[in-house]
């Protein structure tokens, strides 16, 4: 039996900012593709499309994880209760890079925006007025002047960084975690963070635990003294379920 998913916890949870919801639709241009569904048809879409079964990560071992993470301390247990199948998506490494360079110092919503416009000014148009994201092949022109134009400000020289130094990306499957790391942040503009979102969000890895000011937070009122590998071998699904829970109930769960 496939495993099934929370849509709205999984697109909306701040690992992903390509997506929208218009009324019943969830739309985004992934990987130059437009995708529309409504969520009655989503279970037949994804078993019926090999590049959404593994996008939606619909085949990991998502119930043992939830079992195991559950067992470890009541406060997860209710995270996990209220928002209760949560994927970790498999994304293009190169627009969670881009995504996670936008967020720095911002909210969600203004992350979209930037998100949204670079595509719009930069990357292919696609049905229902979408836009991909733009490769990096199709940025190497681009300047400050006109990053800065869309609103980047501070982080347009991130993502000149990123652009030329994007094969980063290429090794870092075959690396051990802790140099896969140390590679990204030579990219500027990457931190321990944003670079532990890229492992997690684009290369699924598990043992990353990105920790920004919520995680701060959420570790020292629930798990002093702890850190990421009181969640093992989990650690990345249960900073999900955390991260998540804080910011839309202030951890009162």
């Amino acid at each position: 039996m496939m495993h099934m998913l929370n849509l709205e916890a999984t697109l909306f949870c701040g690992q992903t900012f390509a997506w929208k919801k218009n009324g019943p639709l969830y739309q985004a241009v992934i990987q130059d593709r437009f995708i529309q569904f409504n969520e009655a048809d989503f279970s037949e879409l994804v078993v019926n499309d090999a590049f959404l079964f593994h996008y939606f990560d619909m085949d990991w071992e998502y119930t043992k994880a939830e079992s195991t993470l559950c067992m470890r301390d009541e406060h997860l247990k209710t995270c996990i209760e209220r928002y209760r199948s949560l994927h970790i998506l498999n994304q293009d490494p190169w627009e969670v890079l881009v995504g996670f360079l936008l967020s720095q110092n911002n909210n969600i919503k203004r992350i979209r925006q930037l998100y949204e416009r670079l595509s719009v000014q930069y990357g292919r148009s696609s049905e229902a007025g979408f836009f991909s994201l733009p490769r990096p092949e199709a940025l190497e022109s681009v300047d400050e002047t006109a990053l800065r134009s869309l609103g980047l400000g501070f982080r347009a020289p991130y993502l000149l960084d990123a652009i030329q130094q994007h094969r980063i990306l290429w090794a870092l499957p075959a690396l051990p975690y802790e140099q896969a790391l140390s590679a990204l942040m030579q990219i500027k503009g990457v931190g321990p963070k944003v670079a532990a979102c890229i492992l997690l969000f684009g290369y699924h890895r598990m043992e990353a635990f990105p920790m920004d000011t919520w995680m701060q937070k959420v570790m020292q009122d629930r798990y002093p003294g702890k850190d990421s590998s009181y969640f093992a071998p989990y650690a990345g699904l249960a900073q999900q379920y955390l991260f998540h829970a804080e910011r839309n109930q202030g951890g009162h769960v």
